[in-house]
């Protein structure tokens, strides 16, 4: 790259070589088997000489300290080496800062030419991995349509199907978007289940499908015929903003209302659970209230994952609004999840057996199982709400 530098280089590197050569060159001249070759700030290369054997020290040898146990002797020979390897490194670095500072002008010149190559490179990589991936995991071309149709059959989840062996994930399919008024698809499901069934991850699983398809990639489906999302609002999860002296619920509050005000019916709405921060009344009216306002008229293509089972008469009500459910199996002393979504809304969501599994104490989970007796016995919301909206 730059003749001088290799020369100098090698010079620099030769007398570092004549200098570790030194030691052994002289214990050999001089029949000292101890003698040692160091260096310090202070004085530089020096020859170090126990003192018992300074009767043997050549003539040419300087003395130049005398401690305790040794004398530090210099030679002319290893002061011009020690001044040739100091001049040296001063100016390599020099020259090798002028170097640099050349090849980053001339780098900078071409600067356009490098940034827009290294675009088409990542955009090669990107293209790459994603054919590579849509190969090994079995992807589809999805069909990129002009309406408002989602329709995926046997989706699966990119990631989770990854952290599970072969085969073990449940492929589940999606159907939303009004497209034909004679055979109308839901513009809005209400999705039920117990906890832990697999709802959150079904709803992240057709937004992730939605926006691979959106960046060119094939997707984790037997296929997948698509309209065209302007955006994609998601409400997944429970967190707080404790900067910002914001609780879980108002989080929720400030995103549901975020999504309320910029959704249209060109977009994908995934909303999980809202209004659970809140007195049960409370959170199942704002519930309510929102998946209502979505589907009549926002008309967004909306998935609703939701504990409060009373949603599921807005089916009833709404031509446009449909109930799925995560089915499981019960047993007489356990529940199994099949991880399916399927029609029709569920009437339980099981979290006493949630509960249990975790291992909350027995005596508490018998006195639970009480308790939900007596309020299913008592509770007339949903005749209300059938009665009263």
């Amino acid at each position: 790259m730059n003749p001088l530098l290799d020369e100098r280089k090698a010079t620099v590197e030769a007398d570092h070589q004549w200098i570790a050569n030194l030691e052994v060159d002289e214990r050999a001249r001089t029949g000292i088997p101890l003698l040692k070759v160091g260096f310090n700030e202070t004085f530089g290369y020096y020859i170090s000489i126990s003192r018992a054997k300074a009767d043997q020290v050549p003539a040419n040898y300087i003395r130049k300290q005398t401690l305790k146990n040794e004398e530090r002797y210099i030679t002319p020979e290893l002061k011009e080496r020690e001044a040739r390897i100091l001049t040296a490194r001063d100016d390599l670095h020099k020259l090798e800062y002028e170097v640099f500072v050349t090849l980053r002008e001339e780098v900078g010149e071409q600067a356009e030419a490098i940034r827009h190559l290294s675009r088409a490179v990542a955009a090669a990589d990107v293209l790459c991995g994603l054919a590579e991936l849509a190969v090994y995991q079995g992807y589809c071309r999805p069909e990129m349509v002009n309406g408002r149709e989602l329709k995926i059959v046997d989706g699966r989840h990119p990631v989770v199907e990854q952290s599970l062996p072969a085969g073990f994930f449940v492929p589940n399919s999606t159907e939303l978007g009004n497209i034909e008024e004679t055979s109308p698809l839901p513009d809005l499901i209400i999705l039920t289940g117990p906890n832990a069934s697999g709802k959150s991850c079904y709803l992240r699983q057709v937004g992730l499908i939605q926006l691979m398809a959106q960046i060119g990639s094939f997707v984790p489906a037997k296929s997948a015929r698509l309209g065209v999302c302007d955006r994609i609002f998601t409400r997944v999860g429970a967190v707080d903003d404790l900067a910002t002296g914001q609780s879980t619920f108002m989080v929720e509050m400030n995103e549901t209302a975020n999504i309320l005000n910029h959704a249209t019916s060109r977009s994908l709405v995934l909303l999980d659970e809202i209004g659970r921060g809140t007195a049960t009344f409370d959170g199942l009216s704002i519930a309510w209230a929102v998946a209502e306002y979505l589907a009549m008229e926002i008309r967004s293509r909306t998935i609703f994952a939701t504990h409060y089972h009373e949603l599921n008469e807005l089916a009833g009500m709404l031509p446009n609004v449909a109930n799925y459910q995560v089915t499981v199996k019960e047993l007489p002393d356990q529940i199994i999840f099949l991880h399916q979504v399927q029609p029709g809304g569920a009437d339980k969501s099981y979290g006493i057996e949630a509960g249990r599994l975790a291992g909350l104490p027995t005596v508490v989970i018998q006195r639970a199982k009480q308790v939900m007796g007596q309020i299913e016995k008592h509770s007339k919301i949903a005749m209300g709400l059938r009665e009263g909206l």
